[in-house]
């Protein structure tokens, strides 16, 4: 499945996203703000506290989260972003997003944050 111009539009241009996983019950756990950036057509997201962040560690072992943007809410599934090339690109669509915010912009880009890029496909 891929993002519709849609969804890539809206979760890729909002200032933040929401992020759930999915507790062994099925249930959703509470969502938690995160930023999310596009790159061509993909999203991406980051932990800010690398892979002892909540919401990473229960996504990563599921491989898979729920995401709400305005009138988007989907499930994902997160991909690994190994590739050192994208992942510079994906900094530097964090800089240009998220400028107006270095303290927390500084955060995002180096370790461990910058080790958790993830690519998030629509599963749903």
């Amino acid at each position: 499945m891929t993002w519709t111009p849609e969804q890539l539009a809206t979760v890729g241009e909002a200032d933040e996203a929401h992020i759930s996983t999915y507790r062994r019950d099925g249930s959703l756990r509470s969502f938690i703000p995160i930023w999310v950036v596009r790159v061509d057509n993909d999203l991406f997201v980051r932990s800010a506290y690398g892979a002892a962040g909540g919401w990473y560690r229960h996504a990563t072992h599921d491989g898979r989260a729920r995401i709400h943007v305005h009138e988007v809410e989907t499930d994902v599934a997160l991909e690994p972003v190994t590739d050192a090339a994208l992942n510079e690109q994906v900094a530097r669509a964090y800089r240009a997003k998220y400028a107006a915010h270095p303290a927390a912009l500084g955060t995002m880009l180096q370790a461990p944050a910058d080790e958790t890029t993830q690519r998030l496909l629509p599963s749903s």
